[in-house]
């Protein structure tokens, strides 16, 4: 068994090092396999409201922390990357810049970010203020106070992001850290 162990390692270990120095950025197992639009949906009134992919997203309204409400549905006819984080989460951290550099680029393009804080696992209530600040982040950040979003959302883990189309139609869901190319290629290829 732990030869049968040794060799898995082994063998991915040697599959990482031909991913990083020979096949570079091409991959063995490329990100995405191109910037293909999603197809534009038709009828979309019949759709369900739900969490899964090709669902309507379920409205949210929160205060945000200047005290504006912000409605999810306000944002229908934009590409929207909803997104669930906290403070102290160490992969948000990483991957907010890349959030914040992607809302720059495309948000004149009718793409928008919805970034909901989960206030009630903040450990100080200022904590997300100065996440903020730090990050200089210019996107409304939505605050979950006391968790109701998340769990209708059933977030599970941080960050969950979901890719919703012009139509508010969930096209794409992911948990975990996300890095720059791959959410720009999500972006893009939402209708």
């Amino acid at each position: 068994m732990k030869k049968l162990v040794i060799i898995v390692i082994a063998v991915l270990a040697v599959m990482f090092i031909i991913d990083v120095t020979i096949l570079k950025d091409k991959g063995i197992m490329p990100i995405s396999f191109g910037v293909e639009k999603y197809e534009k949906i038709e009828n979309v009134d019949d759709l369900n409201m739900g969490l899964e992919v090709g669902e309507l997203a379920p409205e949210i309204d929160l205060l945000d922390m200047e005290g504006n409400t912000q409605k999810l549905s306000e944002l229908r006819g934009k590409k929207v990357l909803l997104n669930f984080w906290a403070s102290w989460c160490g992969p948000c951290e990483i991957e907010m810049p890349h959030m914040e550099k992607l809302y720059q680029k495309y948000k004149d393009e009718g793409f928008a970010v919805f970034a909901v804080n989960m206030s009630q696992s903040e450990r100080n209530d200022d904590d997300a203020e100065k996440f903020v600040k730090r990050h200089e982040l210019t996107f409304p950040i939505p605050m979950d106070t006391d968790g109701v979003v998340s769990r209708d959302y059933d977030v599970v883990g941080y960050p969950t992001s979901y890719f919703i189309d012009s139509d508010g139609v969930i096209r794409h869901i992911v948990l975990g850290t996300l890095d720059e190319e791959y959410m720009e290629n999500q972006i893009l290829k939402l209708p």
